[in-house]
């Protein structure tokens, strides 16, 4: 028989309907395969997941085509592979059926392939993934523990050291856990930073060494998952180490079992309380002009948390013994019976269907606990709305006054001077206001606010 020039002997036939229905070890038959163009491009990611999971094998396996069996022709091996023919099967016959299953491991693990096997329990797929292992993970707990209790203790001595630096935070207004926070916020600081450092100290001598001849050909992997594993464990030993300390810094700060603020009881109508924020005869002023502006913006304002209208403001005498200060802040003679701001202002809340109306007092008086300093005391009187109500609602109306008073304190000494300028200005345009100043005409009852006017307000 001539086959494309070449003579072969005829040494048997064989049966083609036999043959395409004999199959073979993975469930296809056993005629050759011919692999279309694009089997030359890499399986996608999909693809080799599915096969190394032993799934969608026979979508694998659809990619080529079997000849048909009427067509094939059976040549010895070395004539085929002389015609440009290709291998692309292997069958192999073990000494024994028990050899079966260690030489398909075996080879599994050689060439890392996709092998079938028969076996008397049937036909099994061999495939060999790559997979990552850890080990030596006892090794390092005592190493981590002495790291907790180091970093706790050097924590702890922390907190204990910056008990003023806490109270300091306390009296700007932070609450107890804005100052964990902050404990914790230091200790990741600090953990970024040793892993930065670290990260580079070990990469760093790595490719250094590299370079040399003892060391040459080592491959330093920059982006190892290990190495990622180590930087977060540092992370989270530093963070677990801060949590205890954490809480320590947050009761020194507040000790008392009431760690927010409560509204006092009301007696009556009237809600009487102090702030707790203290300042010196001289800053007084601007603070004024500062809760002044605020209330002002709210004027006739139709919309937001409270609306303000009928702002007075005025002077009154107080005895102030000991607000002349070893700083001088102003001589004895001036501070022992000066004026103290007090501004007054009939408010609404929100929200304004509730018809919640009160009028709101703020009187700057000397501190008897702090000698030299002023605090703010707060009158509230209900006039119309639910007593409950008019209760609740308020918090939410003095916290946020407390807040304008942070935001004073943040401000620069050229705000402020200005804020003290303005005071003084609409001090001079009045005149000397009375508390009668304050209130609806005679034979009028005040109504809530219903022209808006744009304001921006400092949160």
């Amino acid at each position: 028989v001539s086959l494309w020039g070449m003579t072969f002997d005829v040494v048997g036939v064989f049966s083609a309907k036999k043959l395409q229905d004999r199959q073979d070890l993975d469930g296809e038959p056993l005629t050759p395969v011919t692999f279309p163009r694009e089997m030359s491009a890499e399986m996608t990611e999909e693809e080799v997941d599915a096969l190394e999971s032993g799934e969608d094998v026979r979508e694998f396996q659809s990619r080529y085509q079997h000849t048909a069996a009427d067509l094939t022709v059976i040549v010895p091996y070395q004539t085929l592979l002389a015609t440009g023919g290709r291998l692309k099967a292997v069958a192999i016959r073990t000494d024994s059926q028990e050899a079966v299953a260690a030489t398909a491991q075996k080879l599994v693990d050689r060439f890392g392939l996709a092998l079938f096997s028969g076996e008397p329990d049937g036909t099994f797929l061999y495939n060999a993934s790559d997979a990552m292992s850890y080990s030596g993970v006892p090794n390092i707990i005592v190493p981590l523990a002495i790291s907790v209790f180091i970093v706790l203790n050097t924590m702890i001595g922390s907190v204990y050291e910056r008990k003023r630096e806490i109270a300091v935070y306390t009296s700007v207004g932070l609450a107890p856990s804005h100052v964990s926070f902050l404990f914790i916020a230091e200790a990741l600081a600090f953990a970024v930073l040793s892993v930065v450092f670290g990260y580079l100290l070990a990469q760093t001598p790595a490719k250094l060494y590299a370079e040399t001849a003892l060391w040459a050909g080592i491959t330093v992997n920059y982006s190892s998952l290990a190495g990622v594993a180590a930087m977060m464990l540092v992370i989270m030993v530093v963070l677990v180490s801060v949590i205890y300390p954490s809480r320590v810094a947050g009761q020194i700060a507040i000790p008392d079992v009431n760690r927010s603020w409560t509204l006092p009881p009301a007696r009556g109508n009237t809600l009487e309380l102090v702030f707790p924020f203290l300042m010196t005869y001289r800053e007084h002023v601007s603070v004024g002009g500062y809760l002044y502006d605020y209330f002002d913006g709210h004027t006739d304002v139709a919309q937001g948390l409270f609306s303000t209208s009928d702002i007075a403001l005025g002077f009154a005498c107080e005895t102030a013994t000991g607000l002349a200060g070893r700083d001088g802040d102003c001589p004895e003679a001036a501070c022992e019976f000066s004026e103290c701001l007090q501004l007054k202002s009939r408010v609404w809340l929100a929200p304004f269907d509730f018809g919640i109306m009160q009028v709101a007092e703020l009187m700057f008086k000397p501190s008897p606990e702090q000698p030299g300093f002023l605090e703010i005391h707060v009158r509230l009187t209900r006039e119309s709305g639910e007593s409950n109500a008019w209760h609740r609602i308020n918090k939410g109306f003095l916290h946020r006054i407390r807040r304008q008073l942070l935001v004073w304190r943040s401000l620069d000494d050229e705000t402020k001077l200005f804020y003290e300028r303005l005071l003084v200005d609409v001090r001079e345009q009045r005149g000397a206001v009375t508390d009668d100043t304050v209130g609806p005409a005679p034979g009028t009852t005040p109504g809530p606010p219903t022209r808006t006017r744009g304001r921006t307000e400092t949160r």
